[in-house]
């Protein structure tokens, strides 16, 4: 009998196939347990906690009411106002590029639009930064204002000392460049 290519390729898959199957048997837990199957993945197990289900079942309720609790009066003051920011930014910009992206428009009104649009877009990006600074100092909540030169600043949360005020100031002026006579913060 001739041992050819094709025999030995398919004895070569016959052993893995063996060897596979036998590693598989070996390697299988013994003690009952068995591996995770599709039902179990995604779900989530505690390890080494001494914590029963009554503890897990209050925590999820705690969780659920305060997702599901009403905002209070300063969340929702600052989603309506970044809201109404965001609308008329919104429709500043659509206008700005409907103007310099037009056909009719002349050369120099099309390069005021542009001018227009990126300081508008620059006023966004400074107003954003500076919510996020002032957040990152401690504040819950911040909404900046910015325009004719000046910045006003509102914030919640923690307590607005003279520091705090002096570091709210420092950073528009380190954003935006306006001096600290034109910043106005208030506390809500």
């Amino acid at each position: 009998m001739k041992f050819g290519k094709r025999e030995f390729i398919i004895s070569v898959l016959v052993a893995s196939l063996g060897a596979a199957v036998y590693l598989n048997w070996q390697l299988e837990p013994q003690d009952g347990t068995r591996l995770p199957s599709d039902e179990d993945l995604g779900t989530a197990h505690y390890v080494n906690a001494s914590i029963s289900t009554k503890d897990t079942a209050s925590r999820a309720e705690n969780v659920v009411s305060a997702v599901s609790s009403k905002p209070s009066e300063e969340e929702e003051y600052f989603s309506r106002v970044r809201l109404d920011r965001q609308k008329t930014q919104d429709e500043l910009v659509a206008v700005a590029r409907s103007v310099a992206e037009s056909d009719a428009t002349s050369g120099e009104a099309k390069t005021q639009a542009v001018s227009q649009l990126n300081s508008l877009l620059a006023v966004i990006n400074q107003q954003s930064s500076i919510e996020g600074l002032v957040i990152a100092k401690g504040f819950d909540d911040c909404i900046a204002y910015i325009q004719n030169g000046e910045c006003s600043v509102v914030v919640t949360g923690k307590e607005l000392r003279s520091d705090s005020l002096t570091a709210i100031k420092d950073i528009v002026k380190s954003q935006t460049g306006i001096t600290f006579d034109k910043i106005r913060v208030t506390q809500v």
